[in-house]
């Protein structure tokens, strides 16, 4: 149909109501004519005639007008040849697209696109929602810009008496600005749930209508959360909170939000709350501006303040501000951001931080690229340390017929909070505290082919001066050294052996030479072969990947570790059974790896048997064994189990269960528990558990659910048609959840 508005989710009730300004608009017909050119009106029926005086043609009878991309078909139209207005009558239907507007009686005029439709009824689809949306009105009016709507009622039940529905008495909405509703109310088949006597719902994105919040925190105690929308027009709006906290008092705030065109757009934002806990008025300021300087450029400052006074009397206060500047044409792009943070309370802490960013593409092929980064912070009596640090990394590159070239300069100080994340295992941890290249030079060329060897062999020529400081010892001097590195290598490609075999086939070789004395040689390869038997019921396949290296490097960035991996895999399969088992030996480290397998029984998705096991070769011990149960007897009936043993902690420690059980074509239920954890010195608990009670109600679904690791219970109300917005309601041990 028309243009449809999207915005994001926010209840089921605004995204319904959004969704009622869709039918209207198939009475806004857009000229798609080319300057100059003529549309055509196609009018077919049963009897046809034209009133050559006053220019009307009129047809009657299984009546079809086509006009651009719409189509209206009724029992008796009239139409103007010369103005292009019309009235058609008797089950008349407007088709645009896959959307279909019924009514008794439609007056339409195709010059101005101005039209009413009396007593219709509209069946529409929209990407916003999971089937049609049935619409009814007393009277639709269209103007450009504009609609107009009595009496209207929508639902996506299809039944003819439907479940549900939201009706309204008018409706007004101004198109991709706002929409009013007038006797706004929310119907359960003969109960009325909610009602609105007026309601604002802007259609823009950043505008958009929220729903009062009431809920449970710990520290606020029974809330509720209101916010009015206020609007003149898309330069001056915004919104009024009036929040109400049971333990912490009244809070009021406003967020206006402005757009003086040239001047820039931007909003402001100040938020205060009458903290009954410390008899202070816990304030918060943001003030957020953003410009555009001609086609490609854009700055922006946003600045935050707020202050709160703590319980055991200790005045907090927080400044913050970001200035930004952006610049992006079709070849380049510059980002500038401006961070400076100030806390004081407890510690006091001063932070900036300073980063610049940069493309450039020549079309010749060349490009530059720069990444520039301060920071500095400075800390008093707090949880947090000093830390500066300058790193920068700037690089040009440019490809060549033959090959391509890249240039490096970098410096990088590892910051105390990476390091701090190394210590608790949230990253891996890098193998330098610091690395500089000024520069790195790395010439690499094309894949290419070398008369008939059976590789395509890609070379590698590189030099760099380094500078690195290591991280295994934090007394380390700093090693300082150029590097000539030269490598070839042969990527990888597969050959058929026959008809049942085939190979793998990598090869490469390197050295480096460094100003330290030292130098080293690495050779690589990967050898690989796979045989077929018994119409591809038993795969044998063998893989052997080596790393000789042969000498030493001074630094850690490019340490490589020696490696001659064999590993094997045996896999059989026939019928409803399936089985594979795996394992490896490394030469250089003369360790084997662990021996792996797994069997299968399958018929289809109906059921399935599967258990694996793993053993270690080196402490001559089982690892653990997994049991898995998996059975759909019907699309009413699907159970999975699962257990896993682990042979080192001699404990059952992890138990999986799921059920999705349809009781009924209304009653479902579902189940999830996990329960493991288990070791010698500890019981095993409940992990997961999860059970819940579905409702099917046609159009509707209700919900009922416990979760066990929160102790919440959830009861959910979902339209089918909007799968992603529930209305929730819960109760844990905190109170009520909404």
């Amino acid at each position: 149909m028309g243009k449809k508005v999207s915005g994001r989710r926010t209840t089921v009730l605004v995204l319904v109501v959004i969704a009622f300004i869709l039918p209207c608009s198939v009475f806004l017909l857009p000229n798609r004519c080319a300057a100059g050119s003529t549309c055509t009106v196609q009018l077919t029926g049963d009897t046809l005639s034209v009133d050559l005086e006053t220019q009307v043609a009129r047809a009657e009878g299984n009546v079809v007008l086509k006009y651009k991309d719409i189509m209206i078909c009724c029992d008796l139209l009239e139409i103007e040849a010369v103005s292009g207005e019309l009235a058609a009558s008797g089950n008349v239907e407007f088709h645009d697209g896959e959307d279909v507007a019924r009514g008794k009686n439609l007056t339409y005029d195709l010059t101005s696109k101005c039209g009413v439709f009396r007593s219709g009824n509209v069946t529409l689809q929209s990407d916003r929602m999971e089937g049609p949306m049935y619409v009814t009105g007393a009277e639709f009016q269209a103007e450009p810009g504009r609609i107009r709507i009595e009496g209207g009622s929508f639902t996506t039940c299809d039944l003819e008496t439907p479940h549900y529905r939201i009706e309204a008495g008018k409706i007004e909405i101004h198109i991709g600005d706002r929409m009013e509703l007038w006797q706004l109310s929310y119907w359960e088949g003969k109960l009325c749930i909610l009602h609105w006597p007026h309601l604002v719902i802007p259609l823009r994105e950043e505008n958009r209508f929220d729903m009062p919040q009431v809920g449970y925190g710990v520290q606020e105690g029974w809330f509720i959360k209101t916010a009015y929308n206020y609007y003149r027009n898309p330069s001056f709006r915004g919104f009024l909170y009036l929040d109400y906290f049971s333990r912490l008092g009244l809070g009021l705030g406003v967020k206006h939000v402005y757009d003086y065109g040239n001047l820039g757009t931007g909003f402001l934002s100040i938020y205060e709350l009458m903290n009954r806990t410390t008899s202070h008025i816990d304030s918060k300021l943001e003030l957020s501006h953003e410009l555009s300087l001609g086609s490609y450029a854009t700055c922006s400052l946003d600045v935050k303040y707020s202050d709160n006074l703590s319980l055991a009397g200790v005045f907090n206060t927080q400044i913050s501000g970001t200035a930004k500047v952006k610049y992006k044409d079709d070849r380049k792009s510059a980002d500038l951001v401006v961070d400076k943070a100030w806390m004081q309370g407890v510690s006091t802490s001063d932070e900036t931080r300073v980063t610049l960013t940069g493309r450039w593409k020549a079309p010749e092929g060349l490009s530059l690229s720069g990444d520039f980064r301060f920071f500095e912070r400075q800390v008093q009596d707090g949880p947090w340390k000093d830390d500066r640090y300058f790193n920068y990394r700037l690089e040009a590159a440019k490809d060549f017929k033959a090959a391509s070239a890249r240039a490096v300069a970098e410096q990088y100080v590892k910051p105390r909070e990476r390091r701090e994340k190394e210590e608790e295992g949230e990253v891996d941890p890098l193998p330098y505290e610091a690395i500089g290249r000024a520069p790195e030079i790395v010439v690499e060329s094309c894949p290419f082919a070398l008369g008939k060897f059976p590789l395509r062999l890609q070379w590698t020529v590189a030099y760099g001066r380094y500078a690195e400081k290591t991280s295994f010892w934090y007394d380390d001097p700093i090693t300082r050294a150029s590097r000539v590195h030269i490598g070839i290598c042969g990527l990888e490609q597969t050959y058929r052996l026959g008809n049942t075999s085939k190979m793998t086939l990598s090869a490469g070789a390197s050295f480096d030479n460094y100003t330290t004395g030292d130098k080293r040689y690495v050779l690589q390869g990967v050898l690989g072969l796979e045989t077929r038997a018994f119409d591809n019921a038993a795969i044998v396949s063998a893989r052997y990947d080596y790393c000789g290296i042969f000498g030493e490097t001074p630094f850690a960035f490019d340490k490589k570790d020696r490696k001659g991996l064999l590993t094997g895999r045996l896999s059989l399969s026939k019928g409803i059974f399936a089985a594979s088992i795996d394992c490896g030996y490394d030469f250089y480290t003369n360790t084997y790896r662990s021996v792996s397998g797994k069997a299968r029984l399958s018929l289809g998705k109906v059921w399935a048997v599967e258990a694996s096991a793993a053993y270690d070769p080196e402490s001559s011990s089982m690892q653990d064994a997994i049991g898995k149960l998996e059975i759909a007897a019907s699309e009413r009936c699907l159970i999975k189990l699962g257990a896993r043993y682990d042979f080192s902690r001699e404990a059952l420690d992890r138990v999986e269960s799921q059920v999705a059980l349809r009781v009924s074509d209304a009653w479902g239920l579902e189940w999830r528990l996990v329960y493991g954890g288990a070791s010698k010195s500890k019981a095993p608990s409940v992990l997961r558990g999860d059970v819940a009670v579905t409702r099917d109600m046609h159009c509707r679904e209700l919900r009922l659910s416990y979760n066990y690791i929160q102790k919440q219970v959830w009861l959910e109300y979902r339209i089918k048609a909007f799968p992603h917005d529930t209305v929730k309601m819960g109760l844990g041990e905190e109170g009520v959840l909404f």
